[in-house]
């Protein structure tokens, strides 16, 4: 039991120090992060993610909320919205828009009949007076003290590589047509799918697909039909100098939609209320459970298959070196 107690906690301290890395480089009012990312944040998948581990962390909630409220023109609601996968993730996003849209002075007062019949605490280890909850998160089912902007943070500065998301959407607009060129300029393919843009765009294939035909139109986007399926590509060349540097200095692309989900699931499921009084046996089982279901997601992010080796309890060493594989294969 104290060696997954131990596990819990260094996952969701890996998690949180990962969350904090990337939102000290776009913004968020923290400590300076230990080195410069070189991959193309993914914004909103970063935020979903907080939004879970967050919930270990007030500050890191907080202040995230904080860089919400101040750049939320260049934060896609729809795109994220798209990538929830759970109620809890639903709830959450909602919650966090209804917070925004309040601090930026938008929508109308919350009253208490707006609140949910049921509350759970939003930062677990914490409880909130009956009297004391904020209303945008009350409504959305979670109990936490009302929260009033820090005013800490800033805008990200464009052109570092991790921003470079925030970058192309000043220049495109949010929607699709930034999402496809920047899956375009950091893969570094000689051309790519329409089904590889479309799982990295993180829009309906119906959106990227009208997006790319706009891009063609311009004449900035080029395309090659192999068979049955439509590859493209852009000229990185031509875009970096747009852009305002040389085609080698475009930041590189990560797989973050599917390697965040995964890491959010497997931090979720660590801190269920009956973690810490199950036996080895069934904590085994259900760690196994949980990786077949996440297989597919860490793959992208550079796991082999899970070969499921060790049996019965035994496969909880398995479960904790395959997780702590995947949290340093992100956060590299």
């Amino acid at each position: 039991m104290k060696a997954a107690t131990a596990f819990r906690d260094e996952l969701l301290e890996s998690l949180r120090d990962l969350a904090w890395t990337q939102w000290s480089q776009l913004g968020v009012s923290g400590s300076a992060p230990p080195r410069r990312e070189e991959r193309a944040v993914d914004p909103e998948a970063l935020l979903l993610f907080t939004f879970e581990i967050g919930r270990t962390d007030p500050r890191l909630f907080d202040e995230v909320l904080d860089w919400l409220a101040l750049n939320e023109p260049v934060v896609s609601v729809h795109r994220l919205r798209n990538l929830c996968v759970t109620q809890t993730d639903r709830a959450l996003v909602d919650a966090a828009l209804a917070w925004t849209a309040r601090a930026r002075g938008r929508g109308h007062a919350l009253q208490p009949d707006d609140t949910a019949d049921e509350l759970e605490p939003l930062f677990r280890q914490f409880r909130t007076a009956a009297d004391a909850h904020d209303p945008a998160f009350a409504k959305y089912g979670f109990t936490r003290p009302p929260l009033r902007r820090s005013e800490k943070s800033r805008p990200p500065s464009l052109q570092d590589p991790i921003a470079f998301a925030l970058l192309l959407r000043r220049l495109l607009g949010v929607g699709a047509r930034a999402e496809v060129i920047r899956v375009l300029l950091t893969i570094r393919a000689p051309r790519l799918s329409s089904r590889v843009i479309s799982a990295s765009a993180g829009f309906a294939q119906r959106n990227v697909r009208e997006a790319l035909a706009q891009l063609l139109e311009a004449g900035v986007v080029s395309r090659v039909d192999v068979a049955d399926e439509r590859f493209y590509t852009a000229d990185q060349t031509a875009w970096a100098a747009l852009l305002g540097m040389t085609a080698p200095e475009l930041p590189f692309h990560e797989d973050w939609i599917p390697g965040l989900r995964a890491l959010t699931a497997i931090g979720r499921w660590v801190q269920r209320p009956d973690f810490d009084l199950l036996s080895p046996y069934i904590r085994a089982s259900q760690a196994r459970t949980l990786m077949t279901e996440v297989d597919a997601n860490l793959q992208y992010i550079g796991l082999p298959p899970q070969m499921n080796t060790a049996r019965g309890a035994d496969y909880w060493d398995e479960f904790t070196a395959r997780v702590r594989f995947a949290v340093g294969q992100i956060a590299r």
